[in-house]
């Protein structure tokens, strides 16, 4: 039988915050730009230079309030497809979603994790669009954009491959403490299906573009060593051990 343990989103509360900070820092301008004309504090330098240089901080911190805004919202979303997706799973395994991991020095969330008979694997959704490149070896990976009217932006994101590596390690030394040896294979899941990948990666480094390439995956997938009922209770068991603790 099929059990999804969907734990609480940690990014859910910063993008409130962020929402909250965005309407602080939208409204605060106009608040000053009133007091500067009632109290005409444009008669005095100093206080229209203050005030100037307020104004110029707010919406510095709004665009950069408002970015960050947008980055955790997308990922939010792409999440949220992920969830739909693992519920449509129809083999026996238990599913954490949105799982805090941590080992010592060691934090990370893992958008999903499953515990099959098949194996264990940690799935990275991804909502980015445009042109994605870069290398397994590169710390940063290069997002590209291109809008009608010619525009093209350009930002770096952090390398997903790595990201999953190091929360493969964090899981694997859970078990490794409770005395479990376990393999773990990490999927990287770009939920937007308009997305163009330029990789260069390793013949185990696994990355699906659109939910059913992801359905595929997860369909055809096997680690070559099965996993018994009992010991997916037992993995299932020390995670939920762990995340309590956190």
């Amino acid at each position: 039988m099929k059990n999804v343990i969907r734990c609480r989103n940690t990014n859910n509360r910063k993008i409130v915050g962020l929402l909250v900070a965005q309407v602080i820092l939208g409204v605060m301008p106009v608040l000053m730009l009133i007091a500067f004309v009632m109290f005409r504090l444009y008669e005095h330098k100093v206080f229209a230079i203050i005030t100037i240089i307020l104004i110029f901080l707010c919406n510095t911190a709004y665009m950069i309030t408002a970015r960050r805004y947008n980055i955790l919202n997308s990922g939010r979303r792409g999440e949220k497809q992920l969830y739909k997706l693992v519920k449509k799973i129809s083999s026996n395994c238990i599913i954490f979603v949105n799982l805090p991991i941590r080992y010592k020095c060691g934090r990370s969330e893992a958008d999903a994790l499953i515990l099959g008979e098949k194996g264990i694997v940690i799935i990275e959704a991804k909502n980015h669009s445009g042109s994605i490149s870069g290398s397994w070896r590169s710390e940063k990976w290069t997002q590209s954009k291109y809008y009608a009217n010619g525009k093209t932006t350009t930002t770096e994101m952090e390398n997903p491959i790595k990201q999953m590596r190091r929360q493969r390690d964090i899981v694997k030394s859970i078990f490794n403490a409770a005395g479990e040896d376990v393999w773990i294979d990490t999927v990287l899941y770009f939920s937007n299906e308009n997305v163009r990948l330029k990789l260069s990666l390793r013949e185990n480094d696994y990355v699906c573009q659109g939910s059913k390439e992801l359905q595929n995956f997860l369909a055809n997938y096997k680690s070559g060593k099965n996993i018994s009922p009992e010991k997916i209770k037992r993995y299932a068991e020390i995670l939920n051990e762990m995340r309590l603790k956190i």
